[in-house]
């Protein structure tokens, strides 16, 4: 878990050194990403069958200051929630998720200015 986190960590920092000499031409700089906490959520499906979501995501701003509540987390779990398994994994699951978490953290106070939300890892068990 550690090792997943630091190399997560590591290849954000070395993306954001990257962007600034990328766009060096009038930019202000590079990339700020924010990890957002771990999202679980649980369902059961028609059959009786128990399925987990497990996600690991981060919010990419291009402005530095931007913040992001820790309690987003918990409204987009709510959100998963409130759908029903079949709704869940009859499309993409992993757009259906940066879907509802872009615009959750887009209402947050301090994160409009959201660019995308990134997943860094998806498991569905």
């Amino acid at each position: 878990m550690r090792r997943r986190l630091a190399l997560f960590a590591l290849g954000a920092w070395m993306s954001g050194l990257a962007m600034p000499a990328r766009a060096s031409g009038g930019a202000k700089g590079g990339e700020i990403y924010v990890k957002l906490p771990t999202i679980n959520v649980e369902y059961w499906d028609e059959a009786g069958i128990f399925h987990m979501v497990v996600v690991d995501a981060a919010v990419v701003f291009h402005e530095e200051g931007a913040k992001v509540d820790k309690s987003v987390g918990v409204l987009i779990s709510h959100a998963l929630s409130a759908m029903t398994w079949e709704e869940f994994s009859r499309g993409n699951p992993a757009a259906t998720v940066k879907a509802i978490a872009l615009d959750l953290v887009r209402k947050q106070p301090g994160a409009e200015k959201a660019v995308e939300v990134l997943l860094a890892r998806l498991i569905i068990r």
